[in-house]
């Protein structure tokens, strides 16, 4: 039992390498250094917004406006940035934080499913993000963009990678290390034992939500940093693939299983089967549906993997 288990939690690395391996033999460009800088930039991006949606799967809940958040935060700072300076991308995480804040009181505090809150806060954040930006793309010209996250240091790796190990560090040190960190996983594991245990599940509900908004807020900011503009929308697309980046990594969706070390492996095998299949030529339709098929499979050997850790248990 204990081998099944093993390796069951070895699939997504399993995967990446089965994955990095198969389209380095079908296209010479694939493993060379620029296609390998050129994921590293796809990567960081979803990586640091994955690490908030991990708090919240690891806490049994469920955020659909990780993208609006995004997008409502980047606007914000972007918006603000040439008026105030600097100060305006720390407006865009109080804005991410906010947003989280939103989430987390009607979900902790008035007992409203994480579902059906996120998905209402989803087309709050997005109406805002429109009001703001007056539906209209916001160019970032300011001179911080190359400063921060555009461009690449050591030679050739680019700046943005370095924000994403540095979000990544810090998460995995915070999961594994601090007393909050550890509350997260028993509010997922069992929230009723949790509760009978001390802890103050409500509160830290909470604080779990705002910490995944404030990262969400960054993930915008650092994707409108890198593109130069902010525009409704632009943090749709990381909604489904946050989500799929965590699951794929082995983070349990009941929650109390799985953590940001595990979503990095998720991040990867999507960027990679993303990148190969657009260096292969695959039909952008058929890309969707590929993609739609792996994160199925993946819930399916997650949720065997719970069969097996309860077994082990």
């Amino acid at each position: 039992m204990n081998r099944l288990a093993v390796l069951g939690k070895l699939t997504p690395l399993l995967a990446a390498l089965a994955l990095f391996v198969f389209f380095s033999v079908m296209h010479d460009a694939f493993l060379t250094w620029p296609n390998i800088w050129n994921i590293v930039r796809q990567s960081s991006v979803l990586l640091i917004a994955a690490m908030g949606t991990t708090f919240i799967i690891l806490i049994g809940a469920i955020d659909l406006s990780v993208g609006a958040t995004m997008t409502l935060a980047a606007i914000c700072a972007i918006t603000l940035v040439p008026v105030v300076g600097e100060a305006g991308i720390l407006v865009g995480l109080l804005v991410g934080a906010a947003c989280g804040l939103f989430n987390g009181v009607l979900n902790a505090v008035l007992k409203l499913p994480s579902f059906l809150v996120t998905l209402g806060s989803l087309f709050i954040f997005q109406s805002l993000g429109l009001i703001v930006s007056g539906g209209r793309p916001i160019p970032w010209t300011t001179p911080i963009s190359s400063t921060l996250a555009g461009g690449v240091v050591f030679g050739s790796f680019p700046k943005i990678g370095l924000w994403a190990i540095g979000v990544l560090v810090l998460c995995a040190l915070f999961a594994k290390f601090t007393r909050f960190g550890q509350t997260i996983y028993a509010i997922g594991d069992n929230e009723r034992t949790a509760r009978m245990s001390g802890i103050f599940t409500t509160r830290l509900k909470v604080l779990t939500f705002v910490l995944a908004g404030a990262i969400s807020g960054l993930a915008g900011i650092l994707l409108g940093i890198r593109t130069f503009s902010a525009s409704p929308g632009m943090g749709d697309p990381f909604l489904l693939d946050t989500i799929a980046a965590v699951v794929l990594g082995g983070t349990l969706l009941t929650g109390g299983v799985g953590g940001p070390l595990r979503t990095v492996l998720g991040v990867l095998v999507i960027v990679i089967l993303a990148n190969g299949m657009t260096l292969l030529q695959v039909d952008p339709f058929f890309q969707v549906g590929i993609r739609g098929a792996v994160v199925i499979l993946a819930v399916l050997i997650t949720g065997g993997r719970r069969r097996v850790d309860e077994i082990v248990k």
